[in-house]
C-alpha cells in the first residue's frame, strides 16, 4: 500500500540525488592539501605536509582519517576519493528521506531541491569534508529529536558534537546551541559527565596534535583567523560572500532563510536551538571574510 509507495519514492530520491552526484562529482585543488597528508601516511612518512616535517597543512582530520584506509586498498585517490564522498553524502541523505521526511512524496521533494542547491551538489563531492559534515549533522538531529527517548542521549549528541568538530574545527559553531539546549534540558551532574566523556574525541585529537604538531589547530586556521585584515573589511567579504552565492545560487540562501523564519514562527524552543546554530554559522561566516569557494560553508547551514 502507501508504505510500499513511499519506499519506491524514497529510493527514487535517493537514485535522483545519486544520478546528479554521478553527473557533477569532481575533486577541487584544496582537497589535494589533505590527500598528500594521506599518501604521505600511506607510504609511512607520518602524517606530514613534507615528509621530514610535521605541519597540519589539512583542516579535515577526521574526514583524513576516513580516507586513509580506502586510499591504502586502491592505491588511488582520484576515483577513490570521489566514491566515499558520494556514498556518505548518500547516506547522509537517506537518513533524511527515511527519518525526517513524512512521506515519499516528501522525499522526493527533498532530494529535488538539494540537486538544485548548486552548494549542496558541488560540495557532496569535491574531496572535502563536508559530506562527512552533513552525514554527521543528519545524525546529530536524528538522536535531537529523540532525546526524550534516551538517557545517554547528552553523550551522544556530545559525541556527534566531538566528531564533526574533528572533522572541521568550526562545525562546533553549528552544535554548541542545540547541544547546550540538550544539556540545560537534562541538567544534573549526569548530563555534565556525559557531555564531557561526549567529548573524548575531540580531547584526544587536540592532545595528539599539541604533541604531534606543537600546535592544537591546523596551520589553515591560524592563516584564516589572523589575516591581519580589519574587521569592516573582513565583514565586507563576508557579505560579499553571501552576496555572490546569492547572485549564482540564489536556493541555497533561500531555502537557509525559509527555514530560520518558520522555525521563529514557530517558538519551539528546540527548534530555536538548532536556528540558533545555522544563524551563528551564517555571522561566523560573515566574521572570518567568507571563503575562495563560493559556497563551500553554505552546505552545512542548508543542510541543517
Amino acid at each position: 500500500g502507501s508504505t510500499l509507495r513511499d519506499r519506491i519514492r524514497i529510493a527514487a530520491a535517493l537514485a535522483l540525488f545519486g544520478v546528479v552526484l554521478f553527473q557533477t562529482a569532481w575533486l577541487t585543488e584544496d582537497a589535494f592539501v589533505t590527500f598528500r597528508t594521506v599518501d604521505n601516511f600511506v607510504h609511512g612518512y607520518g602524517l606530514t605536509w613534507n615528509v621530514s616535517m610535521r605541519v597540519q597543512a589539512y583542516s579535515n582530520p577526521l574526514w583524513m582519517l576516513l580516507v586513509i584506509p580506502f586510499y591504502w586498498l586502491s592505491g588511488e585517490i582520484y576515483y577513490t576519493a570521489i566514491a566515499l564522498s558520494m556514498t556518505v553524502s548518500l547516506l547522509a541523505v537517506w537518513i533524511l528521506c527515511a527519518r525526517f521526511a513524512r512521506s515519499g512524496r516528501s522525499a522526493l521533494l527533498a532530494a529535488f531541491v538539494l540537486v538544485c542547491s548548486k552548494a549542496f551538489t558541488d560540495y557532496s563531492t569535491s574531496g572535502l569534508e563536508n559530506p562527512l559534515t552533513h552525514l554527521l549533522l543528519a545524525a546529530f538531529y536524528v538522536v535531537f529529536l529523540d532525546r526524550g527517548q534516551d538517557r545517554r542521549a547528552v553523550f551522544y549528541l556530545a559525541l556527534l558534537a566531538a566528531l564533526a568538530t574533528v572533522n572541521r574545527l568550526d562545525a562546533i559553531v553549528l552544535f554548541a546551541p542545540p547541544l547546550a539546549y540538550a544539556l540545560w534540558s537534562r541538567r544534573g551532574r549526569d548530563a555534565v559527565v556525559d557531555c564531557c566523556l561526549g567529548f573524548t574525541p575531540l580531547a584526544l585529537w587536540e592532545l595528539f596534535s599539541l604533541l604531534y604538531y606543537g600546535f592544537p589547530f591546523p596551520n589553515t586556521a591560524y592563516a584564516k583567523l589572523a589575516t591581519g585584515l580589519p574587521l569592516p573589511d573582513r565583514l565586507s567579504r563576508g557579505v560579499d560572500y553571501l552576496y555572490n552565492s546569492l547572485s549564482i545560487d540564489p536556493l541555497t540562501l533561500a531555502v537557509i532563510a525559509v527555514g530560520l523564519i518558520s522555525v521563529l514562527c514557530r517558538r519551539d524552543r528546540a527548534a530555536l536551538s538548532l536556528a540558533a546554530g545555522v544563524a551563528l554559522y551564517l555571522i561566523y561566516i560573515i566574521f572570518i571574510g567568507g571563503d575562495f569557494m563560493s559556497g563551500r560553508f553554505l552546505t552545512a547551514p542548508f543542510w541543517g
